[in-house]
């Protein structure tokens, strides 16, 4: 009687974080290949945090739109067992040229880097996406990536989620800020950074407040921006942030999200359930 061999092929894991109980337990950066070929045997579900590296006023750190989209990228993948990618550093931000540390894409190359991680994303079977975006002048052309890539893939899910603009981390700036909040160089954004980067905010920054201009036509080129917003702030005042604050929305926003793609996993379930 032969004996039954026993099967060479690993299991995957009921849990992508089983391995460990910290975010880099669902980052793609720090695991292997095989790893995430187990892991799309049970999911294909992918977290892509992206930003921008641009000035934030005299207070605000310059990193601010990427690192906070990474660190609630991280958060609402251990909330959800989701695989996040590496972040996206880099985004369209030309109109902050005319500020020290700032870099930019163009939109056409801007347009054509998000195209190029989706393909690569799908090419290994990965079909739902959920950009969380921490930079505002990303929004018009990840929109038109979007498109070019669903021409090409139409069958996947693509979504964009802006963490800011999210009902409610908006509805707790609103009460805690009202129009202090600004809409660049925000309290909410720069209070996420002092939770998620305290070492960042060892020592205070002085700055002379004024108020600047409410509106602006937009875009405005990096000259325009720099004479409208001196400082680089755009109606804040982020005198008001605090780590407390940051917090509570971070968490705000990391729950949303992980809300929003567990949703669409029971949608998939759903569907493919009633085939």
């Amino acid at each position: 009687m032969m004996r039954k061999q026993k099967n060479s092929n690993p299991q995957p894991p009921k849990k992508i974080h089983e391995r460990k109980s910290s975010p880099s337990a669902v980052e793609i950066s720090l695991m292997t290949w095989p790893e995430v070929d187990l892991y799309l045997k049970l999911d294909r579900s992918l977290i892509i945090p992206v930003g921008s590296t641009e000035q934030h006023g005299p207070t605000g750190i310059i990193g601010t739109d990427y690192l906070t989209a990474q660190k609630i990228s991280l958060e609402a993948g251990q909330r959800t067992n989701t695989l996040v990618a590496p972040p996206l550093c880099y985004g369209m931000a030309l109109h902050h040229m005319n500020f020290s540390g700032s870099a930019a894409l163009r939109p056409s190359v801007y347009l054509q880097v998000i195209c190029e991680i989706i393909t690569s994303y799908a090419r290994h079977g990965f079909e739902r996406f959920f950009f969380v975006n921490g930079h505002g002048g990303n929004i018009p052309t990840i929109q038109a990536a979007f498109s070019e890539a669903l021409h090409q893939f139409p069958q996947l899910g693509l979504h964009l989620l802006n963490w800011w603009v999210l009902p409610e981390v908006v509805d707790y700036e609103k009460i805690h800020f009202g129009p202090k909040n600004g809409f660049h160089a925000t309290c909410g954004e720069i209070s996420v950074t002092m939770f998620t980067h305290p070492e960042a905010y060892s020592a205070p920054r002085k700055f002379k407040y004024f108020d600047t201009v409410d509106k602006s036509d937009w875009p405005l080129s990096p000259e325009r921006f720099r004479t409208t917003f001196p400082d680089g702030r755009m109606s804040s005042d982020p005198r008001m942030a605090s780590s407390t604050h940051g917090e509570k929305i971070f968490n705000i926003a990391a729950r949303s999200i992980a809300e929003k793609i567990n949703f669409d996993r029971s949608e998939i379930a759903r569907k493919n359930k009633g085939r």
